[in-house]
Protein backbone atom coordinates (compact mmCIF):
# COMPACT_ATOMS: atom_id res chain seq x y z
CA UNK A 1 0.00 0.00 0.00
CA UNK A 2 1.44 3.63 -0.77
CA UNK A 3 0.54 6.18 0.77
CA UNK A 4 -0.58 9.29 -0.78
CA UNK A 5 0.11 11.99 1.75
CA UNK A 6 -3.73 13.49 1.18
CA UNK A 7 -6.10 14.13 3.79
CA UNK A 8 -9.78 14.34 4.30
CA UNK A 9 -12.61 16.05 6.99
CA UNK A 10 -15.38 13.46 7.92
CA UNK A 11 -18.16 14.50 8.05
CA UNK A 12 -20.00 14.84 11.85
CA UNK A 13 -23.03 12.61 11.03
CA UNK A 14 -20.89 10.25 8.81
CA UNK A 15 -21.16 6.36 10.43
CA UNK A 16 -19.72 3.58 9.00
CA UNK A 17 -22.22 1.11 10.00
CA UNK A 18 -24.98 2.95 8.61
CA UNK A 19 -23.58 3.38 5.24
CA UNK A 20 -22.56 -0.54 4.87
CA UNK A 21 -25.89 -1.74 6.79
CA UNK A 22 -27.54 -2.43 3.12
CA UNK A 23 -24.43 -3.58 1.30
CA UNK A 24 -23.57 -6.86 0.51
CA UNK A 25 -20.03 -6.46 1.44
CA UNK A 26 -18.05 -3.22 1.49
CA UNK A 27 -19.37 -2.06 -1.64
CA UNK A 28 -22.69 0.43 -0.68
CA UNK A 29 -24.48 1.76 -3.28
CA UNK A 30 -27.31 4.96 -3.51
CA UNK A 31 -30.08 1.44 -4.55
CA UNK A 32 -33.00 -0.09 -2.77
CA UNK A 33 -32.61 -3.91 -4.36
CA UNK A 34 -34.98 -6.65 -3.01
CA UNK A 35 -33.00 -9.61 -4.18
CA UNK A 36 -34.41 -13.41 -4.42
CA UNK A 37 -32.16 -16.48 -4.89
CA UNK A 38 -33.04 -20.10 -4.93
CA UNK A 39 -30.56 -22.71 -3.77
CA UNK A 40 -31.11 -26.15 -4.87
CA UNK A 41 -31.32 -29.00 -2.34
CA UNK A 42 -27.19 -29.60 -2.99
CA UNK A 43 -25.88 -25.95 -2.01
CA UNK A 44 -29.17 -24.73 0.83
CA UNK A 45 -27.54 -26.79 3.68
CA UNK A 46 -24.52 -24.28 2.95
CA UNK A 47 -26.62 -21.29 2.86
CA UNK A 48 -28.79 -22.06 5.74
CA UNK A 49 -25.30 -22.50 8.07
CA UNK A 50 -24.59 -18.69 7.58
CA UNK A 51 -26.20 -15.79 8.46
CA UNK A 52 -24.87 -13.56 5.23
CA UNK A 53 -26.87 -10.32 5.25
CA UNK A 54 -29.05 -8.54 8.31
CA UNK A 55 -32.09 -8.46 6.21
CA UNK A 56 -31.83 -11.65 4.83
CA UNK A 57 -34.99 -14.08 5.19
CA UNK A 58 -34.81 -17.56 4.01
CA UNK A 59 -37.55 -20.03 3.25
CA UNK A 60 -37.90 -23.70 2.70
CA UNK A 61 -38.86 -25.41 -0.84
CA UNK A 62 -40.13 -28.22 -1.92
CA UNK A 63 -37.26 -30.99 -2.38
CA UNK A 64 -34.97 -29.34 -0.06
CA UNK A 65 -34.05 -26.29 -1.67
CA UNK A 66 -33.85 -22.48 -0.19
CA UNK A 67 -35.06 -19.14 -0.98
CA UNK A 68 -32.91 -16.45 -0.15
CA UNK A 69 -34.61 -12.79 0.28
CA UNK A 70 -31.89 -10.29 0.58
CA UNK A 71 -32.65 -6.40 0.77
CA UNK A 72 -29.30 -4.24 -0.47
CA UNK A 73 -28.12 -1.52 -2.02
CA UNK A 74 -26.18 -2.26 -4.39
CA UNK A 75 -25.84 -5.50 -6.66
CA UNK A 76 -22.05 -5.03 -7.55
CA UNK A 77 -21.28 -8.14 -4.89
CA UNK A 78 -23.97 -10.26 -5.10
CA UNK A 79 -23.34 -11.20 -8.79
CA UNK A 80 -19.93 -12.41 -8.05
CA UNK A 81 -21.46 -14.08 -4.97
CA UNK A 82 -24.50 -15.83 -6.86
CA UNK A 83 -21.92 -17.00 -9.89
CA UNK A 84 -19.62 -18.60 -7.03
CA UNK A 85 -22.43 -21.08 -6.72
CA UNK A 86 -22.36 -21.49 -10.34
CA UNK A 87 -25.18 -23.33 -11.61
CA UNK A 88 -26.93 -24.33 -7.41
CA UNK A 89 -28.22 -20.81 -6.99
CA UNK A 90 -30.96 -19.22 -9.61
CA UNK A 91 -31.24 -15.43 -9.37
CA UNK A 92 -34.84 -14.46 -9.32
CA UNK A 93 -35.40 -10.61 -8.18
CA UNK A 94 -34.23 -8.53 -9.23
CA UNK A 95 -34.05 -8.01 -13.32
CA UNK A 96 -31.22 -6.16 -13.53
CA UNK A 97 -29.47 -8.98 -11.15
CA UNK A 98 -30.89 -11.43 -13.51
CA UNK A 99 -29.77 -9.91 -16.54
CA UNK A 100 -26.11 -9.36 -15.35
CA UNK A 101 -25.87 -12.96 -13.99
CA UNK A 102 -27.08 -14.37 -17.44
CA UNK A 103 -24.69 -11.83 -19.57
CA UNK A 104 -21.76 -13.22 -17.24
CA UNK A 105 -23.07 -16.83 -17.58
CA UNK A 106 -23.04 -16.50 -21.40
CA UNK A 107 -19.42 -14.56 -21.49
CA UNK A 108 -17.89 -18.03 -19.54
CA UNK A 109 -19.28 -20.04 -22.14
CA UNK A 110 -18.21 -18.27 -25.25
CA UNK A 111 -14.45 -18.14 -23.34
Amino acid sequence: MKKTGKTFERQEKFSLEKRLRDSFGVHSGQGDFEVVIQFNARTADLVREKKWHESQQLRELKGGGAELRLKLSSLQEIERWVLSWGGDAKVLKPKELVDAVRQAAEKILKG
